[in-house]
């Protein structure tokens, strides 16, 4: 399968899945993708900025691309997203690029900002000093 076909398949699940309206929240996920020689030679032969086209696949879905970056000397990309909350959805995404053969390995990781991260780091100390079966 080419890539162009696995954005067709994106732009396809806001069609067949339409609950990711039922909620206004946005999560934020990093997608780590190792491509494969194939996926290698397909962005060889077709040099063009791929942000842009993953950009309106995740539109269409009530996302929105945040950042596409390839790593220097590692051979992965970085792509930050915001998605719609709803699991279904964000499942399927990841799911979709899984029986495509274009990568060696792939990583989805939802993000936090630094502000709950904050909140969490305080939340944890308080469940420290009130656990009782450590010392």
């Amino acid at each position: 399968m080419k890539i162009p076909a696995l954005l067709i398949t994106l732009l396809l699940l806001a069609v067949s899945l339409p609950s990711f309206a039922k909620s206004k929240d946005l999560r934020h996920f990093m997608f780590v993708g190792e491509p494969t020689a194939a996926a290698w030679k397909f962005l060889m032969d077709n040099p063009e900025d791929r942000k842009a086209q993953v950009a309106g696949a995740f539109k269409a879905l009530g996302g929105e691309v945040v950042s596409y970056y390839f790593g220097l000397g590692d051979g992965k990309n970085y792509i930050t997203v915001t998605i719609p909350n709803d699991n279904e959805l964000i499942q399927a995404i990841y799911l979709m690029r899984l029986p495509s053969g274009l990568l060696k390995s792939y990583q989805v990781i939802e993000l936090m900002p630094s502000e709950q991260m904050s909140k969490a780091l305080k939340r944890s100390a308080e469940l420290i000093a009130n656990d009782k079966t450590v010392k």
